[in-house]
C-alpha cells in the first residue's frame, strides 16, 4: 500500500528525523553504541526474545517479528549486524492479555510499559523492560525504570469500507500528532539549545503552536483517547489491518489481512521466531522493493543511548 499524498504532505512538515540526528550529534552525552556493545545487547535481547516466545507459545498468542527484526530474520537469519533493537508486532487481543501473562511466567525478571497501566509512560505501544539493566534513550518518560527493552506494536483492524477506513485513518493519524506535539512541549527546552538549522526550528516551532492548541487535555488523557481510536474496529475479518504506531503509521503500514494470516517459523541465531507469511509485502512497504540490499553505511538506522548497562550474570 501507498502512503496517501495528502497525508505525507502534512507529515512533512511536522517530521523530526533530522532535528534529533541534529541533538545526537551536538550533544556529547548521547552516543551510538559501539559494535562491541551492539554485539552484547543483541545477546542480551535474544534471550529475551526466547522468554517472549516461550509465553506465547505457551498460551497461544500470535506475534510476528516486525521492522528490522523482521528483515533481520529474512536477509541476515538473525539481527542486522548493526542493529541495536527487537521489534514485535501482535493482534491487538493478544498484545492485551501478553504483560499478564509474561508476569505470570516471569515475575521478577520483566517489567512493562504500556499507556493503560503506567501513567508515566507516553507512548501507544508497549515495551518489555529487563530488570537489572539500562537501556536509556533520549527523553526517556521514566529514566529511572529504563531497561534494555523489546518494542510492541498491536496489529489494528483497518475497515473493510474505504470511506471508514480513510476516516479512522485520518483520525488515528491526528491524534497520533496531537500525541506527539503535546510530548514535545515539555522536552523543547532540553532541544532547542542542539538545533543549528532553521527549518528544523521551524519544524518545532509548528508542533509547540499544535500542542497550545490542545493543552486543555494532559498528553496521558490524548494519549488514552488516542489508544481507543487506534484499536476501534473490532471486525477480525476485515480485508485490512494496520500498524499505526509503526515506523510509518496509519497508511505507511496498512496491508491486506492475508499479509498476517499464517505465521512463518524461521531461522534466526541460533534459534526461530515468526514473522508473517505475507513477509514480502510487508518488507516491501517499509524499506522498498530492494530490501534485500544492504544500505550504505551513512544510511544504516541505529539507536542513541544516554547510558547503558547489561544485567549481572547469576
Amino acid at each position: 500500500m501507498k502512503n496517501m499524498s495528502f497525508v505525507n504532505k502534512i507529515k512533512s512538515l511536522f517530521e523530526t528525523n533530522v532535528m534529533f540526528r541534529q541533538i545526537i550529534a551536538n550533544n556529547k552525552d548521547i552516543r551510538f553504541l559501539s559494535p562491541v556493545q551492539t554485539a552484547e545487547l543483541q545477546k542480551v535481547l535474544l534471550k529475551m526474545m526466547k522468554d517472549l516466545h516461550f509465553v506465547c507459545e505457551k498460551y497461544s498468542l500470535t506475534y510476528f517479528l516486525g521492522g528490522g527484526s523482521c528483515l533481520g530474520a529474512v536477509r541476515h537469519k538473525g539481527f542486522i549486524p548493526w542493529d541495536d533493537d527487537m521489534d514485535v508486532i501482535m493482534p491487538r487481543e493478544d498484545y492485551n492479555k501478553l504483560p499478564e501473562l509474561l508476569n505470570k511466567e516471569f515475575p521478577d525478571k520483566y517489567f512493562y510499559e504500556e499507556i493503560r497501566i503506567n501513567k508515566k509512560y507516553d507512548a501507544n505501544f508497549m515495551k518489555i523492560r529487563l530488570k537489572g539493566s539500562v537501556c536509556r534513550e533520549i527523553f526517556e518518560s521514566d529514566p529511572q525504570n529504563a531497561g534494555i527493552f523489546i518494542d510492541i506494536n498491536p496489529l489494528e483492524n483497518v475497515y473493510s469500507n474505504a470511506v471508514f477506513r480513510k476516516i479512522h485513518g485520518y483520525t488515528c493519524e491526528l491524534l497520533l500528532l496531537i500525541c506527539s506535539c503535546v510530548r514535545l512541549k515539555s522536552n523543547a527546552p532540553k532541544i532547542k539549545p542542539y538545533i543549528t538549522d532553521e527549518k528544523q526550528l521551524g519544524v518545532i516551532d509548528r508542533k509547540l503552536k499544535i500542542a497550545k492548541l490542545f493543552a486543555f487535555f494532559p498528553l496521558r488523557k490524548w494519549l488514552l483517547i488516542t489508544e481507543k481510536r487506534l484499536s476501534a474496529c473490532k471486525d477480525k475479518n476485515s480485508a485490512f489491518v494496520s500498524i499505526p504506531t509503526g515506523r510509518k503509521h496509519y497508511f505507511g503500514e496498512l496491508q491486506p489481512r492475508n499479509t498476517f494470516s499464517k505465521v512463518v517459523l524461521t531461522d534466526f541465531e541460533d534459534t526461530k521466531f515468526y514473522i508473517m507469511n505475507g513477509y514480502r509485502s510487508y518488507l516491501t512497504g517499509l524499506f522498498g522493493e530492494d530490501y534485500m540490499t544492504l544500505p550504505p553505511e551513512n544510511e544504516r538506522e541505529r539507536h542513541a543511548v544516554t547510558a547503558l548497562q547489561f544485567p549481572k550474570e547469576k
